[in-house]
């Protein structure tokens, strides 16, 4: 979905050029890129601070990473993507702005856990999770080096060490790392809930797994610290709070097509309206990105060489999750993907993109399961759904689940797109994070969002809390 916007927005963006005709027009302080978690704060911080501002958003909604399903049997409102608020810092602040409490806590349904090789449908022969006691243990010496290294990395990477300072334990591949700290019984816990969209884990540098699975995570995993909610469960409580404090200073179902940054100059965009097609032009005195840089998302934005240098460098995997319902899938059951083989026994082998995660039940409903899904930059919706069905269609086959005629119905299916931003070891020790922070600025554009922070809401938040200071500074 997302390419395909950026291809429609790219033939556009001639033709708007040539006729630069605009609906309306707009004149803000700041354009604001992208509504999800990092927009969204930094609009509110932003309004509050004084700076107006509009923020341009592709879906009809804010929240980005966040939506829900409401299952019309039960009347459960179920959290599709982001699953609770890690505790980091002043994170919480936000959500209390907007008048949400965060005393709500996460739930959990004791499913039985099957362990399967989706590319057999059969359970792994051997593989037993690990022992409670062990994964703690594991989980908390990872912990402690995560604090060693945290102010590298947590809210933003300002505080990076030049590349010939770069400890060896950040850019190690994952699964050196896991070795070197003997750390193995609580990579699946780590896998399981956010590691494996990197799509390659083990083989990474260990400080995006970092970033992936860090200091908040590994927190409330161990109990030390909160993963809130809302009290009535649903996360999208923030963003329609937020949506009303905004109101007409979103510009939804929108993609900017052009835009200009000359330096002297207020930067001017062309945003167009995906529904009618129609062209509002902007002018703001400076912007700020807070969606994922691609070079597709970029394209609109008349890089410079310097921008270009950072962009290009970046991978991603793809993102997908969502509600499904099959009749094979019966309740009270989860089915994790492994390996066959004695590395994944030993917790050091996991599956690559593209791959399913897992499909776990989700209690309090008749017949509903959540899924977690992993692609490579290549893949597509269409292309993953028919993985899951695959995967499904393959237990069925192995006899691991019961056949039936049914097929599976995806009730939610959220593409989050390209994610997980990283890079190889030999970028990090050229500069390459010094060479991204010394874009924050750069022709009067500022970023946030997880490719400067981290893929948790309340990091990104507190990220923003950094930034945005220093992009009001001065007279504008």
């Amino acid at each position: 979905m997302r390419s395909t916007l950026v291809a429609a927005a790219a033939l556009v963006s001639g033709v708007v050029a040539k006729k630069n005709c605009c609906s309306k027009t707009i004149k803000k302080d700041v354009a604001v890129i992208g509504g999800g978690a990092s927009g969204s704060h930094a609009a509110v911080w932003l309004r509050d601070h004084g700076r107006t501002n509009v923020v341009i958003e592709k879906a009809e909604q804010l929240g980005g990473h966040t939506s829900f399903y409401k299952d019309p049997v039960s009347g459960m409102d179920i959290n599709v993507g982001v699953q609770g608020w890690m505790e980091y810092e002043n994170g919480y602040n936000f959500p209390h702005r907007m008048g949400i409490p965060t005393t709500g806590s996460m739930s959990f349904t004791p499913n039985q856990n099957y362990f399967i090789d989706f590319a057999s449908g059969e359970p792994v022969e051997g593989y037993q999770a690990p022992a409670s006691d062990a994964m703690v243990a594991a989980l908390q010496k990872y912990l402690e080096v995560l604090y060693k290294y945290e102010d590298y990395l947590l809210p933003g990477f300002e505080n990076f060490p030049e590349p010939d300072a770069i400890p060896e334990d950040l850019t190690m591949p994952f699964g050196d790392f896991v070795v070197k700290y003997g750390i193995e019984a609580g990579v699946p816990q780590i896998w399981d809930a956010t590691a494996q969209g990197l799509g390659n884990t083990m083989e990474v540098a260990t400080m995006f797994v970092m970033q992936a699975s860090g200091v908040p995570m590994i927190e409330a995993f161990l109990g030390t610290a909160q993963s809130a909610l809302p009290p009535s469960g649903r996360l999208y409580d923030l963003y329609e709070a937020v949506a009303d404090f905004l109101g007409e200073d979103v510009l939804y179902n929108s993609t900017v097509v052009k835009a200009t940054r000359e330096e002297g100059k207020p930067i001017s965009l062309q945003v167009q309206d995906h529904g009618d097609g129609s062209i509002t032009c902007v002018e703001a005195k400076r912007l700020l990105i807070a969606i994922q840089p691609t070079m597709g998302a970029m394209k609109a934005f008349d890089l410079d060489q310097q921008e270009n240098d950072v962009f290009d460098k970046i991978g991603y995997s793809t993102v997908y999750a969502g509600v499904l319902r099959h009749p094979s899938l019966k309740p009270l059951n989860a089915y994790s993907h492994r390996l066959p083989g004695p590395a994944s026994l030993n917790y050091t082998d996991f599956p690559e993109a593209a791959q399913v995660g897992r499909m776990d039940y989700l209690g309090g409903t008749e017949d509903l399961y959540q899924f977690t899904a992993v692609g490579t930059d290549q893949d597509t919706p269409e292309s993953m759904k028919a993985l899951i069905a695959e995967s499904i269609d393959t237990m069925m086959a192995a006899g691991t689940i019961p056949e039936s005629d049914g097929e599976v119905t995806f009730e939610a299916f959220a593409n989050h797109g390209l994610m997980h931003p990283r890079v190889s070891a030999e970028e990090l020790y050229d500069g390459f994070i010094q060479k991204q922070v010394a874009l924050q600025g750069h022709r009067d554009t500022w970023y946030t969002g997880a490719a400067f922070s981290a893929g948790f809401s309340t990091v990104v938040w507190e990220y923003n809390e950094k930034v945005l200071p220093d992009l009001v500074r001065g007279s504008y």
